[in-house]
């Protein structure tokens, strides 16, 4: 995948949410109107992995997970400018978390 501003669209059995991430060299920055996320990434032959932790910047906050600050972990595979992915958070063992990603800008 291209460095540059995602979409993202995730969902638990929690709820679903959308925010943007920002993808450059390894490195995973992005947020929504309540949270912030932060961690690293990785792409080969097709398959995308990603480790983000969460937090909060604004309250009252409603998280796919239903707490504030997680660890999350990701696998899954890419097709040109868009990835989809599943996890889990250490925090929150028996959440699916699902995540769709696609390329919005450079």
């Amino acid at each position: 995948m291209k460095d540059g501003l995602y979409r993202v669209e995730s969902q638990t059995q929690r709820g679903a949410g959308a925010g943007v991430v920002f993808l450059e060299g390894g490195t995973l920055r992005g947020g929504d109107s309540q949270m912030f996320y932060t961690g690293s990434y990785s792409e080969d032959g097709g398959q995308f992995t990603a480790q983000v932790q969460t937090d909060v910047h604004t309250r009252p906050s409603i998280s796919v997970f239903g707490m504030d600050r997680v660890h999350i972990r990701l696998s899954g595979t890419t097709n040109g400018d868009s990835a989809q992915m599943t996890g889990t958070a250490t925090e929150a063992p028996g959440i699916t978390f699902r995540a769709v990603l696609n390329r919005i800008a450079g």
